[in-house]
């Protein structure tokens, strides 16, 4: 039986796939475009949950992947989205906890991430 981590795992690969092998692209990497697309679509409720106050969703879409692509060639491979993710769930886990303290959430059945 697979356990929710390894499911969790696996969906982060398979949507990489499902993005990373467009119609414009057959290499193993995300287009700024791609990336957009996937982000979007895959994960709008973190992007929601995460956007810095006063910032537009393009703006920090574009700020994530300018963030990620640390080699400067315009698209992402998979460690570098990874890192992206992860960053995106550090990010709501600690927004989660700031909820707590201001009586947003009580107790420890606070909420990670978009519900």
């Amino acid at each position: 039986m697979t356990s929710k981590l390894e499911k969790a795992l696996n969906d982060i690969i398979e949507v990489y796939h499902k993005y990373s092998e467009s119609e414009c692209s057959e290499d193993d990497y995300l287009q700024k475009d791609e990336f957009k697309k996937l982000l979007k679509k895959e994960a709008n409720s973190f992007l929601r949950c995460t956007l810095p106050h006063g910032m537009e969703e393009a703006d920090y879409i574009e700020d994530l992947f300018q963030k990620a692509n640390k080699n400067k060639n315009e698209y992402l491979h998979f460690e570098e989205f990874v890192t992206t993710l992860a960053k995106l769930a550090i990010h709501a886990h600690n927004m989660s906890h700031k909820a707590v303290k201001q009586g947003e959430e009580q107790g420890q059945g606070h909420v990670h991430g978009p519900h």
